[in-house]
């Protein structure tokens, strides 16, 4: 067996570790916890790694490294809830931050909840399109979760025609207008993302403008609108460019013509003076 001693590449992270937490001592307030948190979790140091979580993000509360970090910590130690609820303030911070989702998509696995599941993993997809595990992951679970989309849902044309599928039972919601509409709004932005999975993204962009002109400025519907952009019909997002560059183009062949007509006219000319001359 190797000897702990005899490995350069663990004697390395020893000494960083201890390098860390002098710098911890010295400083309680220093970011360098997440580079320690996160060394202690790699050797197993749980318990380690919950002590120093819990006195630094007291400093530093919007870490988002942080509080995922706590979020693994409780994830190793089989507590879901309480790791669901800290990759979710981090993903609230860094809504952009797809490891985290990732992160709270396996919890949700390990809780036996793949509709939440199957949703971060379609969010990882929206910020890394290529992610292996994502792709799979959900190739796996829309099967799993097929009750939630009807045969006829990929048909429907309109936001309202969504909004009143997303309804089971009106009655039970007729003194809560804020849950029908924010119920519709979540029913629209999931097949928006179901869209987006099977790179139907004019569909994405067409729900999401009526879901805009539905509910108003909403920054779940913005952030998906400005991550599928560049999906945007040409003809639609560039009109007025390619009439500008038109313009800029026909104005710059008449100059030319301008400019060679005005040549030709002084050579005449001056062959004219010459001829005059002779």
């Amino acid at each position: 067996m190797t000897n702990q001693n005899d490995d350069p590449y663990r004697s390395q992270k020893i000494k960083k570790m201890e390098e860390l937490q002098l710098e911890l001592q010295n400083n309680p307030k220093s970011l360098s916890f997440v580079q320690l948190a996160d060394l202690y979790l790699a050797e197993k140091m749980v318990d380690e790694a919950h002590s120093l979580l819990e006195r630094s993000l007291k400093y530093n509360p919007n870490s988002v490294s942080g509080l995922i970090l706590m979020g693994r910590v409780f994830k190793t130690r089989d507590d879901f809830h309480s790791a669901i609820d800290y990759f979710t303030q981090a993903s609230l911070r860094a809504p952009t931050n797809w490891h985290c989702l990732l992160l709270r998509a396996e919890t949700y696995l390990k809780m036996q909840k793949p509709k939440n599941a199957l949703n971060d993993f379609k969010k990882v997809l929206l910020y890394n399109p290529t992610h292996p595990l994502a792709r799979k992951a959900i190739g796996k679970l829309e099967v799993l979760t097929a009750d939630d989309y009807e045969d006829d849902v990929f048909e429907i044309q309109s936001v309202q025609e969504i909004a009143e599928k997303s309804i089971q039972n009106p009655a039970q919601l007729v003194d809560n207008s804020w849950a029908v509409s924010n119920q519709k709004m979540e029913r629209v932005l999931s097949l928006v993302d179901a869209f987006t999975v099977r790179h139907d993204y004019q569909k994405s962009i067409q729900l999401l403008h009526e879901c805009t002109s539905e509910f108003g400025p909403h920054p779940e519907i913005e952030s998906r609108l400005l991550r599928l952009s560049q999906y945007e019909n040409a003809e639609k997002i560039r009109p007025k460019v390619e009439e500008k560059k038109s313009h800029s183009r026909r104005a710059l062949i008449a100059d030319k013509k301008m400019k060679t007509l005005e040549l030709l006219l002084r050579r005449i000319q001056k062959l004219k003076s010459i001829d005059s001359s002779l």
